[in-house]
């Protein structure tokens, strides 16, 4: 699911100590870099060339240092897939290239670095709810570490590649966004428009593609096989079905956020600065 648009003290609120400031200015800034590191890997691997060896090197050793304990309950799974899934991948395999070779080393440790935005909330850092928090950063994971590194038929998906680029361009402008925000040295325009605004593309096709990574690892359902399958296959059946309410809940939230903060349909012009209250939410 969507990530959380956190809601963040404006600089004319009363906000969180300077070391705390100081601190959320550097995780949004390396959330965004790091975001913006997977967006250039997987367009290498568009353009059929293999990224910077430095930078991917120094980040594959990240995904190493995840605890033995959870390591055990992510056992990687026999291919397990529907005919639904695997007719789509064929159509989309001329298209979009597999990109997990290059890029889930860098995927997980920033993926798994949003974990602290549930500690961000429940310390009183950001002012979001934390329920809301908690079940879209959860997603997330379950689909990184509980779908693509147990099942590995996903890592040669071309939905793969679609669900990080989705992911991708709406962290990096959301995480510069609350960096420059909490920084205090101002937002520029087009960065606040394109935070409030590109989600009525990458929200569908995000949500999408990690219904489909999902899908894919259900086993085949035609001709009644539903009836046996695992306890697993059926909990991320359901999974798949909430879905699509769970994106016009994010989409509906997403809208009312863009209303509020450019003016659309109040009588400001599309893209105008935002008031001065809501630059940080």
């Amino acid at each position: 699911m969507p990530s959380n648009d956190h809601k963040l003290p404006s600089a004319r609120s009363r906000g969180p100590s300077l070391a705390v400031r100081f601190y959320l200015i550097a995780f949004n800034a390396l959330s965004a870099a790091g975001w913006a590191y997977v967006i250039y890997l997987a367009l290498a691997e568009f353009r059929g060339q293999r990224a910077s060896s430095s930078a991917y090197d120094f980040f594959k050793p990240l995904a190493s240092y995840v605890p033995t304990s959870i390591v055990v309950f992510f056992t990687p799974q026999p291919k397990t897939t529907n005919q639904f899934s695997t007719t789509l991948a064929y159509f989309l395999h001329p298209y979009v290239p597999a990109t997990y070779k290059f890029t889930f080393s860098v995927l997980t440790p920033v993926q798994s670095l949003a974990a602290l935005e549930i500690l961000h909330v429940l310390l009183g850092f950001v002012r979001s709810p934390l329920p809301t928090t908690v079940i879209q950063v959860s997603s997330r994971l379950i689909l990184v570490w509980g779908i693509v590194e147990r099942f590995p038929h996903t890592h040669s998906s071309p939905v793969y590649t679609t669900m990080i680029l989705a992911w991708a361009l709406t962290e990096v402008p959301r995480y510069a966004y609350y960096a420059l925000s909490l920084a205090g040295c101002g937002v520029p325009a087009w960065l606040t428009w394109i935070r409030y605004s590109t989600f009525y593309v990458l929200y569908p096709i995000g949500a999408g593609s990690e219904a489909v990574v999902m899908l894919s690892t259900i086993s085949e359902w035609s001709g009644g096989k539903w009836v046996v399958w695992s306890a697993e296959d059926c909990v991320k059946a359901g999974l798949v079905a909430i879905w699509a309410p769970g994106l016009w809940v994010m989409y509906s939230h997403m809208m009312r956020m863009r209303r509020k903060v450019l003016g659309v349909g109040k009588g400001q012009k599309l893209g105008a600065k935002p008031k001065d209250g809501l630059k940080a939410e």
